[in-house]
């Protein structure tokens, strides 16, 4: 057992007894290649609220067979909704690499950054566009130009995205930016798009 796994199970009772201490929110830790849904998996086993950013999708082979897989959309990143007492303890699991910071933002009395956290609205928007099992999300770092404001006809109007032109490509998408990493964005009939706000900058 490494000295990683050592202090893990040293220090993880099961799940970090602070109860309502803190307030829990979206961080996004950096896994392993291909680890996102073992590491998700084990996460919500210890009872944590964890997320990979994956989609169902039928992948067809070259003799014919068909096979439903679960398609990591976002590599190699895993959101968390933890108290920062929580990640404290998270961090030293043995699959977590580290927990992606915000560079833009503010540093601790140390000069390091703080840990990114990912607002509600964008990982429900995310999870929300993940779930549409009839049009494939692909994801972005950037590239996008983002548009007018709108909200998804059957998603709720608490949801909203943005109308994105990829260039080179004539098809209108719905894209939703997530703060520190890039854009998660899906092909959508116009007829489902309702225009909540004038176009701005983002």
């Amino acid at each position: 057992m490494s000295e990683k796994d050592q202090k893990f199970e040293t220090e993880t009772p099961a799940i970090v007894a602070d109860g309502a201490v803190g307030v829990p929110r979206w961080y996004v830790a950096y896994v392993g290649t291909r680890a996102e849904k073992a590491v998700r998996d084990r996460l919500i086993s210890l009872g944590y609220e964890a997320y990979a950013a994956t989609q169902w999708e039928i992948r067809v082979w070259r003799n014919g067979r068909k096979k439903k897989i679960e398609r990591p959309v976002i590599t190699q990143y895993v959101f968390i909704r933890l108290t920062e007492r929580q990640r404290a303890v998270v961090v030293a699991m043995p699959e977590i690499h580290y927990f992606l910071v915000n560079k833009a933002g503010a540093t601790n009395d140390y000069g390091r950054h703080l840990p990114a956290v990912i607002p509600d609205a964008q990982m429900q928007m995310l999870q929300r566009m993940l779930g549409q099992s009839d049009s494939a999300v692909r994801f972005a770092t950037s590239g996008f130009a983002i548009g007018d404001t709108v909200c998804v006809l059957g998603w709720g109007d608490n949801l909203q995205g943005h109308v994105v032109r990829i260039p080179g490509d004539h098809a209108r998408y719905v894209g939703i930016r997530i703060d520190q990493l890039g854009c998660a964005y899906m092909e959508i009939s116009p007829d489902l798009l309702l225009k909540t706000k004038k176009r701005k900058k983002y």
